[in-house]
């Protein structure tokens, strides 16, 4: 199996996308992981005010299991999504970004130029260039 060749615009396609979309990532999953503290909240004072049977109890402690690592998996996301959004934040690698996007259209400029490239004889005549291509191999010749 062939793997395809991915082209240098689309590397940067993806880069820019990424950069793009990380602050509304971000955001989803700085609000979700307040969502999932107050759910925290919601269950420890179920545990602690109301009179609940030891069943109860423990359904709400699985919850409460299940909770804290779905919360640790958005604490971890917010985390590493952080320091690129500080990155992005700074006014000189905001202008990196803008340059990356015009470098996005010079590429695909250049990519778009050699897959439709064709060539015009200077010389040779196009009834040349069809009985060149007319003739038989020198291997069939003799």
């Amino acid at each position: 199996m062939k793997q395809q060749k991915i082209s240098p615009s689309q590397f940067i396609k993806n880069f820019l996308e990424f950069v793009q979309n990380v602050k509304s990532d971000y955001d989803y999953n700085v609000e979700a992981m307040r969502k999932e503290d107050r759910i925290t909240q919601d269950y420890l004072h179920m545990l602690e005010l109301e009179d609940l049977s030891y069943h109860e109890r423990s359904k709400v402690a699985t919850k409460l299991v299940e909770n804290r690592k779905a919360r640790r998996d958005y604490k971890d996301m917010v985390e590493e999504l952080e320091p690129i959004i500080e990155f992005l934040e700074d006014p000189a690698n905001k202008k990196v970004i803008d340059q990356m996007s015009h470098l996005l259209g010079k590429v695909r400029k250049v990519e778009s130029y050699h897959q439709n490239r064709f060539y015009m004889p200077k010389v040779i005549s196009e009834n040349q260039m069809k009985n060149l291509s007319s003739e038989k191999p020198l291997e069939e010749a003799s």
